[in-house]
């Protein structure tokens, strides 16, 4: 089967999908803890500042403020501290070296440079990385440039305030623990497991609402969660990930139980408690300890169950699956072979690595990094001679709508003009109603309240709340400011925007459903050759070097997720196949993840001599045409060595399941992408 170009709808649609974006609310997606962690870290050190008589902490609220926006994304790598810390210390300086620079047009030009491609770098780490990313560019133009004073000992005051800053985040960060945009999708995913947990048990003569219903329209409403969750994710998300992983085994869970109810044979004890168990992780009410007691209780009854007859094959598939469910609910999925610790120098290399990799003219990271440089230093040059003190409003602009794609460039400037349009009218005609500076400053908390609230599902809601609280809250910084304050905020935009734009379709435009067919295509290509090398490696007689192909399949699948990413969001894209594309990224993922920790341990494996060469042979040829027939499932589970209980061969026996479950994963989403 060969992927045709997704379709893209007419104009009226687009317009009609741009109009639901911008008027999409959905309760169930409030950020209630990121809003109330947000507003109190701007509010503490104002009224600090206030009380102590101290402005220093003024710079202090602010900095705290644009990190807390900057942590909006919990993107599941379990480095959310790491990424405050990095985005204080680069905030910080970029602060300090903004102000310097801010005397001298050149100088300032020649930063924006520098930190548009640091920044812009940021997102081969992720979407969250992408994301921290913006609050070090703001820091240098909406901080550091228009400073008053461009002395040094100023600079490092106001760079060491907003660290400060980044501490407060930090603590409120501890007191504060919230879900992201990512805790619907965890909840929905939870009753998956809990209605396949009742399944069994369930009522078979209800007629109008059959237990069948229920427990696939769980299934179905948690992939449509992930898929709208993805939207507001600009860099692959590892949550993300497993939550869809998770999704695609509680489907397989479903269809064993329903094939075990069929036959009559009751559903384990164990199995039971496993599904329950897990929907309570899931929901923070059961602790990792719990997961991994009952793995290793499944890990034994697996070993010793022999597959004797259908009844006894289904109840090992649905142990199989159940244990995946448990290391992906996990993040728990490294091998069961001892590793020695990493040296310095290797860390190093790994948190490199995929820098280096994205250091080329093919990677969309490195082209959109460049590409947001030049833009920002051209909207840094309007912004010189742009009437004081509104200019930084035009880089600022066009740090927040400029993207790696064309299309969601276009659909975020349309969403930032409109929230900006009517969010100065709002925050205008609300100004007489607010005399005095305390009611300035609540109406302020109230919007800001909102617009992090409202900010995991509908970005230009947010504009709208935060345009509709800035006019207040430049009243309360700056008393008397210009009363054209909203007319020159609104230029400044538009100017931001038409920036972003032009550069977006102008600089290595990229429009990633046009493109993302080849994509997938040559994804699998290089994660099929990159599969032969692995499997030949623990043979024995690796073809080449796999570390080269590791980082050539590393690179595809790289692009593959970004072109996903952001295709979600462009206009006049096809969800249900967006969707889909993103399921065989995902399955491609899986098939990365396990053929790294295949590669890790295939010089201990090659010792055993393992007998891999008709699953290698069989293995490489469905993953490269993976569409082309039915997955051959059966023969490749046949084909996987059981019998070597050393550690060696425990890890390539788990390795294999896993690799086959990814493959069938992949077939499947293949199957959906052409019904669509």
């Amino acid at each position: 089967m060969t992927l045709n170009a997704l379709p893209a709808p007419d104009w009226a649609t687009r317009a009609w999908r741009l109009a639901t974006d911008l008027l999409a609310f959905d309760p169930r997606r409030l950020g209630w803890a990121l809003a109330l962690r947000t507003v109190m870290a701007l509010a503490l050190p104002l009224l600090a500042a206030h009380a102590l008589k101290l402005p220093l902490l003024v710079w202090a609220g602010l900095g705290a403020y644009l990190l807390a926006i900057g942590d909006s994304v919990d993107d599941g790598d379990r480095a959310q501290f790491l990424r405050i810390i990095a985005g204080a210390a680069l905030g910080g300086l970029a602060l300090t070296t903004g102000v310097l620079a801010g005397g001298n047009l050149a100088a300032a030009l020649a930063g924006m440079l520098g930190w548009g491609l640091v920044t812009g770098m940021m997102g081969v780490y992720g979407n969250a990385f992408a994301s921290m990313s913006l609050p070090i560019a703001w820091a240098y133009v909406e901080l550091g440039l228009p400073a008053s004073t461009h002395a040094l000992p100023y600079a490092l005051a106001m760079g060491g305030a907003f660290m400060l800053g980044g501490v407060l985040t930090l603590v409120l960060t501890l007191a504060l623990r919230f879900g992201g945009p990512l805790a619907p999708v965890r909840a929905q995913t939870a009753a998956c497991f809990r209605a396949i947990a009742g399944y069994p048990d369930a009522d078979r003569t209800k007629r109008l609402a059959p237990p069948e219903q229920h427990v696939r329209g769980a299934i179905a409403e948690a992939r449509r969660l992930a898929a709208q969750a993805r939207q507001s994710m600009t860099g692959p998300s590892r949550a993300n990930q497993r939550a869809l992983v998770l999704i695609e085994v509680a489907d397989r869970l479903y269809s064993l139980t329903g094939a075990l109810r069929e036959t009559g044979e009751p559903l384990a004890p164990a199995c039971k408690t496993t599904l329950l168990v897990i929907a309570r992780f899931l929901e923070g009410q059961a602790q990792p300890e719990d997961l991994r007691r009952l793995r290793a209780g499944l890990d034994d009854e697996f070993a010793t169950d022999a597959p004797e007859g259908k009844t006894s094959m289904l109840g090992r598939r649905m142990i199989q699956e159940l244990r995946l469910a448990l290391s992906v609910a996990l993040d728990d999925e490294r091998p069961p072979f001892p590793n020695a610790p990493a040296p310095p120098a290797r860390r190093l290399a790994a948190l490199l690595s995929p820098l280096a990799a994205n250091l080329n003219r093919e990677s969309i990271t490195a082209r959109h990094a460049l590409r947001f440089a030049l833009v920002t230093s051209a909207a840094v040059a309007v912004f010189w001679v742009f009437p004081k003190p509104f200019g930084y409003w035009v880089p600022l602009t066009a740090t927040v709508v400029l993207k790696p794609s064309a299309g969601m460039t276009l659909a975020r400037a349309v969403q930032r003009a409109a929230g900006t349009a009517v969010g100065i009218v709002v925050g205008l005609a609300l100004l007489p109603l607010l005399p005095g500076v305390a009611l300035k400053f609540t109406a302020v908390i109230v919007l800001f309240f909102w617009m992090m609230a409202v900010l995991p599902f509908n970005y230009g809601l947010a504009v709208f709340f935060l345009s509709a609280g800035l006019i207040p809250f430049e009243h309360v910084l700056t008393p008397g400011i210009h009363a054209a304050i909203g007319t020159y905020r609104l230029i400044a935009t538009a100017i931001g925007a038409a920036l972003a734009l032009i550069g977006g379709h102008v600089l290595w435009p990229t429009f990633e459903r046009r493109e993302l067919p080849d994509t997938l295509h040559s994804c699998i290509a290089a994660m099929a050759a990159y599969a032969d090398n692995v499997l030949g490696a623990a043979l024995g007689n690796a073809a080449g070097d796999p570390q080269v192909q590791r980082r050539r399949a590393g690179l595809a699948l790289s692009n593959l997720q970004a072109g996903v990413q952001r295709s979600l969001t462009e206009i006049g894209g096809d969800m249900e196949a967006m969707t889909t594309i993103l399921r065989a990224s995902v399955a491609l993922q899986r098939l990365s993840n396990t053929l790294n920790m295949l590669l890790q341990a295939a010089p201990e494996i090659a010792r055993s001599t393992p007998a891999l060469t008709a699953f290698r042979a069989a293995f490489v040829a469905a993953l490269a045409n993976p569409w082309q027939q039915e997955p051959p499932v059966t023969v490749l589970q046949a084909d996987i060595p059981l019998g070597d209980h050393s550690p060696e061969g425990e890890v390539l026996a788990m390795a294999l399941d896993r690799l086959t479950s990814a493959l069938e994963m992949l077939h499947d989403a293949g199957l959906r992408l052409k019904d669509t």
